[in-house]
């Protein structure tokens, strides 16, 4: 039976050149590379805002944990000032910590005797240089509010060895430490 055809030879198998494989790999390679890329910026940028949340939430706090520390210890340096000379209460004050002396003295003679570390405590009607360390007042000035768009103070030292020409001005929104 001449039916049953001869089994045809297989056709040769395909050979692939040493080029073409390394070809097809550097391919696969590379796409590789950009996914596994992708994938990680994907990552670095969560860990970014994950950070930055997590950073601003701990500012927030150290914020409101430092501000309640900043008015106990303003409330403190008032209460031993107020032993020394008679501070309204009926408006809070302001303190401010001497953080450069120097700096200071070249601005106004008001702060001729100051030393870093001093304070300086602000009421509507004058203003009260006080050494921590020695418990004394070192001097003391009478505070002027000027209606101007700044919204200054002017300070004019009432001690003899101040002069009133070269009064300091003080910023009402002033923070705790004043420069």
């Amino acid at each position: 039976m001449d039916s049953v055809s001869d089994p045809q030879p297989a056709p040769p198998p395909v050979e692939v050149s040493q080029s073409s494989r390394m070809k097809t790999l550097l391919g696969v390679a590379v796409v590789s590379l950009i996914v596994l890329v992708i994938v990680l910026d994907g990552q670095r940028r969560s860990a970014v805002a994950q950070l930055t949340q997590l950073t601003s939430e701990y500012n927030a706090a150290q914020v409101e944990e430092n501000a309640e520390q900043n008015e106990e210890r303003a409330r403190e340096i008032v209460e031993a000032v107020s032993r020394h000379i008679y501070i309204p209460t009926d408006v809070e004050p302001t303190v401010a910590n001497v953080v450069d002396a120097q700096a200071l003295k070249t601005q106004n003679s008001f702060y001729q005797d100051a030393v870093n570390g001093d304070y300086v405590i602000i009421t509507r009607t004058r203003a009260i240089l006080w050494d921590p360390v020695e418990d004394k007042i070192r001097d003391v000035a009478v505070v002027q509010i000027q209606p101007n768009a700044a919204s200054s103070l002017s300070v004019s030292s009432t001690s003899a060895a101040a002069s009133p020409s070269g009064a300091p001005k003080v910023d009402e929104t002033s923070s705790v430490d004043a420069q």
